[in-house]
């Protein structure tokens, strides 16, 4: 359903969306689980573009380099197999709770170790908290309690709006201008019922929805 939803409003908007993926949630119970896999097929079918987000989504300020590492070329296997297989390649990476390292030396290792492997970061400037809204939603949707969900959902996209304007703020007061922003959004059950709102509220400020490249 959220990917059904989620593809048709990316499509009803001109939207080339980038995913990124944690492959560790292809398996279940050590087992390959086809479903997954065929939710991304749909991703790519759909001209989406999908990045390596680590098998395990793991917090790399608490790791060593050397254990992180094996936690990105495991996000890899299947990714790189199945994107073969749509005559595409594997080319964008995002971090974990964004997290680039702790010290200078850990980024650095790194950043190093993503170039080795030709990996493009991308990066995020307005980042958010919708998985919270999406917890209540969730409950009140389970609940069958519409009125509660709705309400929810119209607050969720004010909040968004409320985190533009900060990050546009942010940009201003670092740089002197506002830049092409990279918002992120998790595939989840408010995003897949109010992404057409928060695409509305994104072009009454004057936005338009760009690609991943033309961003950065």
């Amino acid at each position: 359903y959220i990917t059904d939803k989620l593809l048709k409003t990316f499509e009803d908007n001109n939207i080339t969306a980038l995913g990124s993926v944690n492959s560790g949630k292809l398996f279940q119970n050590n087992k390959f689980d086809s479903s997954g896999a065929k939710i991304l097929g749909q991703w790519l079918d759909a001209g989406m573009v999908l990045a390596n987000h680590t098998y395990a989504h793991k917090n790399y300020n608490n790791l060593y380099f050397s254990e992180f590492r094996y936690d990105i070329l495991d996000g890899e296997t299947v990714l790189k197999e199945l994107l073969t297989s749509k005559g595409t390649k594997l080319k964008y990476f995002r971090h974990p709770f964004l997290f680039r390292g702790d010290t200078k030396e850990k980024a650095d290792s790194l950043q190093a170790f993503l170039d080795s492997l030709g990996y493009i970061v991308a990066p995020v400037s307005i980042d958010n908290a919708d998985y919270i809204f999406s917890w209540a939603y969730e409950k009140a949707k389970f609940e069958k309690n519409d009125s509660l969900a709705k309400r929810i959902g119209n607050d969720y996209v004010i909040y968004m709006e409320d985190v533009l304007r900060y990050y546009e703020n942010q940009s201003m007061a670092l740089l002197g201008y506002n830049i092409k922003h990279i918002v992120l959004m998790h595939a989840n059950l408010i995003n897949a019922d109010y992404f057409g709102e928060v695409i509305e509220m994104y072009e009454r400020n004057g936005y338009k929805f760009i690609s991943i490249d033309e961003a950065l």
